[in-house]
């Protein structure tokens, strides 16, 4: 029972950040705000938690996730209300870039814990399954977040969906409440007193070479969060329309993970993340020449199937091969990369999208992903085959 409260505390964050992200896109295209203006405003979604992602990792090695999870869930909640309050007429965007400050932070605590914890209670040999069933939680909430925002927005204001992140954050508040009993995963005995470098953590080979993999998959996901409201936009889709294309990919990547138990009968870790690298570089290529909306639909789909199955996959390899009381802090420093990449790719898609065009920007990351697969199917010769 407390594994699926915490499960179900990540997912109402996931939740808020989610729908916050959507709206806040979609608010500042509908003001008329360039590519490169929406470029910067996602950045800032992950401008302070690469810089703090690993010290909020320490911090729960040693302290515990409650506190941090408390902090993010306020952090959320102050950040979804300020679009609310303060008009575009009143304020032009400085409601969105604060928001997108705070949340972007909140959701770095509070995720960071959850996902600590998550792993923590869980016995190795059950761990790939145990995150998949919170991958799967993400997932709806990766479809609701974006589904329920677009209907919000159409049948009301843009404004008003920022009331969603706000109820959800206060049921992930209640939820955190009522789970303070739980029995914790101890603190990490590492003296804490002790400076670490997290860098240092880029030493351990088997490590190194999951977070190289972390960077390649969260370049893809963010362009597929970036470049389809964009997209859709110019094309002239409603807000609702452009909800069901990102609800499509999540309810992909929640089937995927549906059916993760059984594909981790068959398939290692790698053989799944080689996959969705394949499935990305395909997927990439051919949306330059889509023109209409179902097929938009088929190919979100598509990739929400390869990309969704490295999520519990990538989780269950932190965990195995971080140093002993060292885990926390290197999700830590796996969310640096994952938050790097969020500021910096959404400034260069957007400067590319402005200059050149989407095809080129879908093209290069498709490249890049084949990069990925080389490096992965390297990897993969070098372990052992599993045995059935």
């Amino acid at each position: 029972m407390p594994l699926i409260r915490f499960i179900s505390v990540a997912v109402l964050c996931h939740l808020a950040f989610v729908s916050t992200r959507f709206s806040v896109s979609l608010y500042a295209i509908d003001k008329g705000a360039s590519p490169f203006t929406v470029g910067v405003i996602l950045s800032l979604f992950s401008v302070i938690p690469v810089l703090i992602s690993v010290r909020i990792g320490k911090w729960i090695d040693h302290g515990g996730p409650l506190l941090p999870t408390t902090v993010g869930i306020s952090l959320t909640a102050i950040g979804a209300t300020l679009p609310l309050i303060f008009s575009y007429e009143t304020a032009d965007l400085a409601p969105l870039l604060v928001s997108a400050s705070l949340v972007g932070t909140g959701f770095t605590f509070s995720i960071l814990s959850m996902q600590h914890c998550i792993g923590e209670m869980s016995v190795p040999e059950k761990r790939t399954i145990i995150f998949s069933w919170f991958a799967m939680g993400v997932s709806i909430s990766g479809f609701f977040g974006p589904v329920l925002g677009g209907i919000i927005i159409d049948n009301f204001s843009h404004r008003t969906s920022f009331i969603l992140p706000i109820g959800v954050s206060l049921c992930a508040a209640c939820l955190l409440f009522l789970s303070q009993d739980y029995d914790k995963p101890k603190p990490s005995s590492v003296n804490s007193s002790r400076r670490t470098n997290p860098f240092q953590l880029f030493r351990y080979k088997e490590l190194r070479d999951i977070l190289v993999i972390t960077g390649l998959i969260a370049m893809c996901w963010d362009l597929h969060n970036f470049v389809i409201p964009l997209h859709g936009s110019k094309i002239g889709l409603s807000a609702s329309k452009i909800g069901f294309i990102l609800g499509a990919f999540a309810l992909a990547t929640f089937g995927i993970r549906l059916l993760m138990p059984l594909l981790t009968k068959y398939m290692t870790e790698w053989q799944i993340l080689i996959s969705t690298l394949v499935c990305a570089a395909v997927c990439f290529f051919i949306i330059p020449f889509l023109k209409t909306y179902l097929f938009f639909i088929f190919i979100a789909f598509a990739l929400g199937l390869g990309l969704g199955a490295a999520h519990p996959n990538i989780m269950t390899l932190v965990h195995s091969t971080a140093p002993v009381g060292r885990v926390a802090e290197a999700l830590g420093l796996r969310l640096t990369i994952i938050h790097g990449s969020q500021v910096i790719l959404p400034l260069i898609f957007g400067a590319f999208g402005t200059a050149l065009g989407t095809s080129s920007i879908f093209w290069i990351v498709s490249l890049l992903a084949t990069g990925g697969i080389v490096l992965a199917v390297q990897k993969k010769k070098h372990l052992p085959n599993r045995t059935h």
